[in-house]
């Protein structure tokens, strides 16, 4: 999922990724996808995900399964909390150079 960008991720707002945390799977949904990029140099976008409280509480590599985009790895990073849901952000942060040559 590090190779995908915000365009990936745009059409798959409010669906359901799957969250593995040690013997459990969580379902997360992606209520924000906001793009930041500074430049035509710079990608940078953040995701934000609702989980259920039975959730983990901390932030650490999950692994993420949704139906169209695949399988894979994603900081994760709780940024709030309600009496429902607790809310992770996941921000991406690269220059494009890297990643035209990542996809070369």
């Amino acid at each position: 999922m590090d190779n995908l960008h915000y365009d990936d991720f745009l059409p798959h707002l409010n669906s359901r990724f799957q969250l593995k945390a040690d013997e459990a799977t969580h379902e997360l949904e992606l209520t924000n996808v906001t793009e930041n990029s500074p430049s035509p140099r710079q990608e940078q976008f953040v995701l934000l995900f609702r989980a259920p409280l039975t959730a983990p509480p901390s932030q650490s590599i999950y692994e993420l399964t949704h139906a169209q985009l695949g399988s894979g790895t994603m900081f994760l990073v709780p940024v709030s909390r309600n009496a429902d849901a607790i809310f992770y952000e996941a921000v991406f942060n690269r220059p494009i150079e890297e990643m035209q040559e990542q996809q070369a």
